[in-house]
């Protein structure tokens, strides 16, 4: 059964809140590395994923590929991606984690995850795997919804 307009509208309170008490804590959490913004290691983890060109980068991390670009070039210069040419289109690139690029995702990762392991110690692993189920339902719907208005959107 669906729910109704009225829970629909304290779901979309709570997540609000959410969102901007993760980007309060983003802001406020030393860096991992001085020289990488925050906002790129979700680059960075799609990376870890496998190379991929840019293009394709900015839609696995919905971003639009002129920040993705710019994004690339400051980690590049960092030594923690590197451009290697696509083997099945000789005129453009892949983008690829680096050694360095790859230590660097494995500590991010490991600390956030201690980091929720703490923030969450008080949640049974049965809430927690309930939780992160229905995060992921959410994250599922999400993105159908984001490719029906891109569908749409593009229709017109």
């Amino acid at each position: 059964m669906a729910i109704d307009a009225e829970r629909g509208g304290q779901l979309v309170l709570d997540l609000t809140r959410v969102v901007k008490l993760l980007r309060a804590v983003n802001i406020s959490v030393p860096r991992f590395d001085d020289a990488v913004e925050a906002s790129a290691h979700p680059l960075m983890f799609a990376l870890h994923d496998g190379p991929a060109r840019v293009t394709d980068l900015a839609a696995r991390v919905h971003t639009d590929v002129s920040v993705v670009s710019r994004q690339v070039s400051q980690l590049e210069t960092r030594g923690l991606i590197t451009k290697v040419p696509d083997p099945d289109d000789g005129r453009a690139n892949l983008v690829t984690l680096t050694p360095a690029g790859t230590e660097l995702v494995t500590r991010v990762f490991d600390r956030s995850g201690e980091w929720m392991a703490r923030l969450l110690e008080d949640w049974t692993p049965d809430q927690t795997d309930t939780f992160s189920s229905n995060l992921g339902r959410l994250a599922d719907s999400l993105h159908t919804e984001l490719r029906t208005l891109t569908t749409a959107e593009e229709n017109r």
